[in-house]
């Protein structure tokens, strides 16, 4: 009996182990399963956003090919294209596992890539590019329009939780939940390009300033805390008790950082000098115009011993002005020496400043005298087909890290797109390609 009992409770304690292993044993390979599924649509989403940045890449690139008119510029511009077209097509290939049929996807991004590469080589033989090629070249940047556009949908959906990346047969769940399905879309945006054509072929400014030493502060002495308190409370206006140390930062523009309630303030440990002020203020109703916006900001400049500046760009953002100022003189531009000052419109109070382009680039330059061409004369250089509405002389960035002197051309093409055309005086080559964007915020530039 007792032999019967201790049996069945050996067999209950070993079950009951069973069913204790097969638990966890199950809620380990489902924790697993999750994890994987967490780590495979991570990885969607991040091949998704790539391939979005990609094609507005493709984007950009193909305006700026529709527009230059050089050797030297279209070689560049063709290269990125390559690159971006071949980056995109990986991203593409990483989302749909190759269970999608997007082949009209695949053709334009491999197309893009060597048709304006087949370009760049027909040009450096000398020979220019036709009015068909320029056709073709807009085919393509309509069809680069229309799907960065989808993409960039698909993104927006899928940060609204709207997006699934499994292919199903049905763009909508049997339970009627609207979620939109990765392998659909992208067949919708691979039926638009279903009559994409067969062509023919042979086969921002300033990035760079946090890798530089500080052209303003690199032989000025080293001030101490204090100092460099007072120095940033007599910029915003207050007694230096009343602001705090933040922080203290060792590198290419090292600094001290104040603050208070209102404000922080940050100022260079060489020469104490203001590098920026930010405030917590927000705006409210806008009652100020963009032009009065650039007088209280110019103003501000002259008043903390910026004088010989001058206004480029702004955008506007809730109810935040920021306007671009950049060094001026003897009538030069210098766009490496920039200033950005965000006024409120409300208000019409300083509600950031920003000189660190200005504090790493501004030094005497000498202005090149042995130009070939004047900005007249230069002219010639400037794409058939685009209108030049102004231009000027400027110093402009290179991805180099140094500058440049050239003339830049404001230019308005057939489609009433507005672009900036860089010429170098002694050689009359295309320096660089910009598109002008006008938004309800500003004027900015890709």
């Amino acid at each position: 009996m007792r032999s019967s009992k201790r049996r069945f409770v050996r067999t209950v304690s070993f079950l009951s182990a069973l069913v204790l292993v097969l638990t966890i044993w199950g809620s380990v390979n489902a924790f697993k399963l999750a994890q994987a599924k967490t780590a495979v649509r991570a990885s969607n989403e991040r091949a998704l956003t790539q391939l979005g940045t990609y094609l507005d890449d493709i984007n950009l690139n193909l305006q700026k090919c529709v527009y230059c008119a050089s050797e030297s510029m279209l070689s560049t511009v063709t290269s990125k294209l390559w690159r971006s077209s071949s980056s995109a097509k990986e991203s593409l290939s990483e989302i749909t596992d190759g269970n999608t049929e997007i082949s009209g996807v695949y053709k334009f991004l491999s197309q893009v890539g060597e048709y304006t590469l087949a370009l760049n080589e027909r040009i450096a033989r000398g020979e220019k590019i036709t009015k068909e090629e320029t056709e073709n070249l807009n085919k393509l940047l309509e069809y680069s329009e229309n799907l960065s556009n989808s993409v960039n949908y698909l993104i927006e959906q899928e940060e609204n939780g709207l997006l699934d990346f499994e292919e199903v047969k049905s763009t909508l769940q049997s339970d009627g939940d609207e979620r939109l399905y990765l392998g659909n879309e992208l067949n919708d945006a691979n039926q638009s390009l279903n009559d994409y054509p067969t062509l023919i072929y042979d086969g921002p400014f300033s990035d760079h300033i946090v890798n530089k030493t500080s052209a303003v502060t690199e032989n000025l002495p080293v001030v101490k805390e204090d100092e460099a308190r007072e120095k940033a409370a007599q910029f915003i206006g207050v007694n230096g008790d009343q602001l705090q140390l933040l922080s203290k930062t060792q590198n290419n523009l090292s600094t001290y950082t104040f603050y208070n309630s209102e404000y922080t303030v940050s100022v260079t440990q060489k020469g104490g000098i203001v590098n920026y002020m930010l405030t917590s203020q927000y705006a409210a109703q806008i009652e100020l115009s963009t032009e009065q916006a650039i007088k209280k900001a110019t103003e501000y400049l002259n008043n903390h011993g910026y004088n010989n500046i001058k206004e480029s760009y702004y955008s506007t953002t809730d109810g935040i002005c920021t306007i671009n100022f950049s060094y001026y003189n003897n009538g030069i531009t210098y766009y490496t020496d920039l200033i950005k000052v965000s006024v409120a419109l409300d208000t019409g109070d300083i509600t950031a400043f920003d000189a660190t382009g200005y504090l790493m680039n501004h030094k005497t330059r000498t202005v090149p005298q042995n130009v070939k061409y004047t900005p007249i004369e230069a002219k010639k250089f400037i794409k058939e087909g685009l209108r030049i509405l102004s231009y000027k002389k400027v110093f402009i960035p290179t991805e180099w890290e140094t500058e440049e002197y050239a003339y830049e051309y404001r230019c308005v093409a057939q489609d009433e797109q507005e672009v900036l055309i860089y010429i170098d005086p002694a050689t009359g080559e295309e320096k660089d390609v910009l598109i002008l964007l006008y938004t309800d915020g500003g004027v900015l530039t890709k």
